[in-house]
């Protein structure tokens, strides 16, 4: 099985689990699968086994404490040092496919806001003139941001999980607001800093909802390549 056939398959048979089982075993969930670098196929048939390992146990009347002990962070960590490294190809196809939708996200965000402002509000042109070298450059430092944003996030889940204490749920939702925040006014700044330089070219406005949809089309394949 796959990993999303795994995950499907997860979710399925969590709901089974009381309330006591159910909160101790989707912190080990989410400690396991925050371990970005591991292979995903191999951590869900991990997760998948300690699940239907718990459901057995619970049949028996024992709880998660009886069956993988009062310190699960330990024992998560002896598990994902023995998950073997996500492949090289996984996680080509991975970023190759988080690259292709980053770009054809904001293709499609500058083609609307362009033809917005142009119909209904009469502002600028229906034609969008760019820099290549220079969107080139701010597209490398997007995708840079967005990884480290990715990593911040698992880091995060990480140190979150097993913390000891109960996060009220307004400064968990403070918290993942002002990171989304952050990131937003990175990309702003990168956008408005960044010099332009090398030659100018002139396209419709309208290809960039075009080419976003191209964009979106491989991110798919890309996908579908991976499963």
């Amino acid at each position: 099985m796959n990993a999303k056939t795994l995950i499907d398959l997860n979710n399925k048979k969590r709901p089974l689990l009381n309330e006591a089982n159910l909160a101790y075993y989707e912190n080990m969930l989410i400690y396991i699968r925050s371990a970005s670098n591991k292979s995903e196929e191999q951590t869900e048939e991990l997760l998948l086994e300690l699940l239907e390992h718990l459901l057995q146990a619970q049949s028996e009347g024992k709880n998660a404490i009886d069956i993988f002990g009062s310190n699960p962070k330990a024992y998560c960590d002896e598990l994902i040092q023995e998950l073997p490294k996500e492949k090289q190809k996984p996680r080509l196809l991975f970023v190759a496919q988080i690259s292709f939708q980053t770009i054809g996200f904001l293709s499609l965000i500058y083609g609307v806001i362009g033809l917005t402002k142009y119909y209904f509000f009469q502002i600028g042109t229906v034609v969008t003139s760019f820099y290549p070298a220079t969107t080139f450059v701010i597209l490398v430092c997007y995708l840079i941001i967005l990884f480290l944003f990715i990593k911040t996030v698992f880091w995060w889940l990480k140190q979150s999980t097993f913390a000891g204490r109960q996060t009220n749920k307004w400064i968990e939702f403070i918290q993942a607001w002002l990171g989304v925040s952050v990131f937003i006014s990175l990309f702003v700044v990168i956008m408005r800093l960044t010099p332009k330089f090398g030659p100018v070219m002139q396209i419709p406005t309208v290809l960039l909802i075009g080419f976003s949809l191209i964009l979106y089309l491989i991110a798919y394949l890309i996908k579908r390549k991976g499963q």
